[in-house]
């Protein structure tokens, strides 16, 4: 991963948006060495919030959504996001960088400060939270970028580098054994350090650590482990599934810590709805498309709460609007879900044949969405499979899964005629080699020992 060598500066800016003080003293200069900006250990601990300015993933989220079969072209789009809709993306694509960029700063920032706390008193619980906080950071940013610009997991399949200092270098990529191994070590060297609940789950948590563990092993196909994290990440924090009379409530902002969400950022300006309908002018850049929309029962509360229609009554992404209150568009952005977590375990069920465990918990999760939800059939591991695969697709819509999800199965996209009008492209075969984004062209450029992935040229 290409390692910016972020001042300190950024850092001090993102805990003082965070914090509610700070007794830094800033010189005009353009870099804050370590000695003047962390002189005690509330300075360290300030320095571990700012480091949630860094998380993002709007760009994973609009990247993917606009690449899978969630999404049809609308005639009001002005050019966003097409290359990826059409997937015709290369390496020098705009939308192709935010991934790789935005979690190369997260792990650089995370890095900076592990590395200042070893200035401070190791037995600290201050100083051993901030270095597990860090510590997750790191894990999270490179499966983000793991996940986007490398093949599924298979042991010696290229992965791409882990950086574990802040430093200028030009790293090569690792195989993906060892990457997973070091994001695994990562997750479980910060998990006895973190508190068992962080309010407004605004901060890491052990069960945000779990849950990024749980993601982590389903990519691997660890299914045991999958569900153990699964079930770690929703019993220490005590989390539930929204009922259906909440679920808006969710994607408003207004529930109670223990409902649902896990792990989430709070968003006061972005607006992560400009994906689909722009603020600005209300142009709809993408609408959902006809084959999601018509994946739910009537009576199912997730269809009126994802999709909507504009003044003209045309379709739109309704899940990300905003809140009751506030700026259009604008709302938290969530990383991990109880919802997940309950459908990693039912994959994870599945795979290792205890089928009607899988079953109970996908019918928990649909009597929390549908009044009268239909019987299911799960009495085979084919027909299972169908059940959890239609039920992720419907839950997580919208939440940077589906793309990666049809990679992981190996099935391809295919688009219906409704929703690939106009000659647009209707099918990615399985296996595709876009199925894995490309290194952006400026990482190839700065690291002669970076390797592009296979189909794109260098």
């Amino acid at each position: 991963m290409k390692q910016y060598r972020l001042t300190l500066i950024s850092t001090v800016i993102g805990l003082l948006t965070l914090a509610t003080s700070c007794d830094l003293e800033l010189s005009p200069v353009d870099e804050i060495s370590d000695d003047k900006a962390f002189i005690t250990v509330e300075d360290l601990d300030k320095g571990r919030i700012g480091v949630m300015t860094h998380y993002g993933g709007f760009s994973a989220i609009g990247t993917t959504d606009r690449a899978s079969d969630d999404l049809r072209y609308s005639n009001s789009n002005r050019g966003e996001g097409v290359a990826m809709h059409d997937w015709v993306y290369n390496a020098s694509t705009s939308d192709i960088f935010g991934t790789w960029d935005g979690n190369a700063h997260l792990v650089d920032a995370a890095n900076r400060i592990i590395e200042i706390a070893g200035q401070f008193d190791a037995e600290d619980p201050i100083v051993q939270k901030a270095i597990a906080e860090c510590l997750f950071a790191r894990a999270f940013g490179h499966f983000e970028v793991l996940r986007a610009y490398a093949p599924d997991y298979a042991p010696d399949a290229i992965g791409i580098p882990y950086m574990r200092k802040s430093e200028l270098v030009q790293p090569a990529r690792l195989s993906q054994k060892e990457v997973y191994q070091f994001i695994l070590k990562d997750i479980d060297e910060a998990i006895p350090a973190l508190d068992q609940y962080a309010e407004g789950n605004y901060l890491v948590s052990k069960s945000a650590a779990y849950a990024l563990k749980a993601r982590v092993a389903q990519y691997m196909g660890d299914w045991n482990m999958a569900i153990n994290a699964a079930d770690n990440a929703v019993g220490n924090g005590g989390y539930r599934l929204a009922e259906i009379d909440e679920v808006h409530q969710v994607w408003d902002d207004e529930v109670d810590g223990e409902v649902e969400i896990i792990f989430r950022k709070q968003i006061l300006k972005s607006r992560l709805g400009d994906y689909y309908t722009s603020s600005s002018n209300g142009d709809i850049h993408f609408h959902p498309s006809y084959a999601l929309m018509d994946m739910y029962e009537e009576d199912d509360i997730r269809k009126q709460i994802y999709f909507g229609k504009n003044e003209s009554g045309k379709d739109v992404v309704a899940k990300y609007d905003g809140r009751k209150v506030g700026e259009t568009n604008v709302v938290d952005l969530k990383y991990f879900r109880a919802s997940e977590m309950l459908l990693i375990k039912a994959e994870g069920y599945i795979n290792t044949d205890r089928l009607p465990a899988a079953e109970a918990e996908i019918n928990l999760l649909r009597s929390k969405r549908i009044i009268s939800p239909d019987p299911i059939d799960m009495t085979t591991r084919e027909l299972a499979m169908k059940v959890l695969q239609d039920e992720r697709r419907r839950e997580l819509a919208y939440e940077a899964h589906r793309f990666y999800d049809l990679r992981r199965w190996n099935l391809g996209i295919e688009r219906t005629d409704e929703d690939a009008p106009s000659g647009r492209p209707k099918v990615l075969e399985a296996g595709d080699y876009r199925f894995v984004f490309p290194i952006p062209q400026d990482e190839m450029f700065a690291n002669d020992n970076m390797v592009q992935n296979a189909g794109y040229s260098n």
